[in-house]
């Protein structure tokens, strides 16, 4: 099992106050408006972009800064800015940290400071991912003390510049009418739905989804979101926040709290639940494990389900519309069958017409209810 754990510490240059005269790497600027254009005629059926995706080739071999001290130990560390960004958040490849050594990401004011990590967060796959850090600026640091075995190794592969401010740092909030922030629904039948639910970060792209129990109802974390959420990333970098919720029913943001790291691909619908001959994917679902440790006291809950071809009564759908916090929608009536890209792959998905609610890009991968609050089907897209 691996995991995002950390241990408390501080930055050792921070701790013992070394000026380490660190030159900052700069990054290409990032083409906004052709972002922002992008996104708003993005193709249904995709995840929703908030960060610009700076692929690089740096390591401690090629970049940043060693420092010897004097009891032999060593520093390594590497600064980044990319202009105008609202936080940075960096995936890495060939990642390894001896055992005894700890590494730090923060920014230059040190408000924000993730780690320290450790040999604990090694995997056999070697892929590793760090959260948002707010602001345009960050520094990795990895301290090494003497006689340590084993060689420190990573690989920035990519440095997610953040465009909207999708964890809210600058605290403006958003007006968004795709449901109802779940604080406002206190009926305890829609608490096991909520609490199921987590806001799913890939890095770079966000979307929705659920825990679900299995037919043992050992608890094994099974998340079930859509195959077009997973479909080309590396699920083993995901994150998986559940407690990203409004304080308030006024409220139009909320603060993400603590997540779940990384997970596998255990099954998915391409060339499943579509004729083989097809080209184009007619289901659209995805079922991760997860390997971090999900703690008791976050309270979710692994909901039910329903696989049948029963037609449902649906009562409702949890989801986060653009990154927003945690909403509920709110339903009736019968979903008929209905086909998402081509009426030739016959009827692969439930079409529910809301009477309270709506999705957004963000909802992908949400779960809908029925009247029994069984899972009985995952957002792929639709009308807002």
């Amino acid at each position: 099992v691996m995991a995002q754990m950390t241990l408390d510490g501080i930055p050792y240059t921070k701790l013992h106050e070394i000026n380490n005269n660190l030159d900052r790497i700069i990054l290409d600027s990032v083409p906004l408006e052709i972002l922002l254009n992008e996104d708003d005629n993005r193709e249904p059926g995709t995840p929703f972009r908030y960060g610009y995706i700076h692929e690089t080739e740096f390591n401690p071999n090629n970049s940043g800064k060693w420092i010897e001290l004097e009891d032999g130990a060593r520093i390594w560390q590497i600064h980044f800015k990319s202009s105008d960004a609202y936080s940075i958040n960096i995936e890495y490849e060939n990642f390894f940290l001896p055992q005894s050594s700890e590494l730090y990401v923060y920014n230059p004011g040190c408000e924000m400071i993730h780690g320290a990590y450790t040999h604990l967060n090694n995997s056999d796959e070697g892929f590793f991912s760090t959260p948002h850090v707010e602001g345009d600026e960050i520094i990795i640091e990895y301290y090494q003390p003497a006689d340590v075995e084993g060689e420190f190794s990573l690989h920035i592969i990519e440095i997610i510049h953040d465009y909207r401010d999708i964890m809210d740092f600058t605290g403006n909030g958003r007006d968004w009418e795709c449901g109802v922030n779940v604080i406002c629904e206190t009926d305890a039948q829609y608490q096991g739905p909520i609490n199921s639910v987590a806001f799913l970060d890939m890095g770079g792209f966000i979307c929705s989804g659920a825990m679900v129990n299995n037919v043992r109802q050992d608890l094994t974390p099974y998340f079930l979101t859509a195959w077009h959420c997973v479909d080309g990333d590396n699920p083993s970098t995901f994150r998986f926040y559940f407690d990203k919720m409004a304080s308030s029913c006024e409220n139009t943001w909320g603060s993400a709290g603590p997540y779940a790291y990384s997970s596998d691909l255990v099954a998915h619908s391409d060339g499943i639940s579509h004729p083989p001959e097809s080209d184009s994917p007619g289901g659209d679902w995805a079922l991760l494990l997860i390997d971090d440790e999900i703690e008791e006291d976050w309270e979710v809950f692994y909901a039910g389900w329903d696989a049948t071809e029963n037609y449902p009564l649906i009562t409702c759908g949890v989801h986060h519309p653009g990154g927003t916090p945690k909403k509920i929608n709110y339903d009736d009536d019968t979903a008929y069958g209905a086909w998402w890209d081509n009426a030739s792959h016959g009827l692969t998905h439930w079409q529910v017409n809301w009477d309270e609610g709506g999705s957004e890009g963000g909802s992908s991968g949400s779960p809908i209810f029925n009247h029994r609050f069984q899972i009985v089907g995952q957002l792929t897209g639709g009308a807002g």
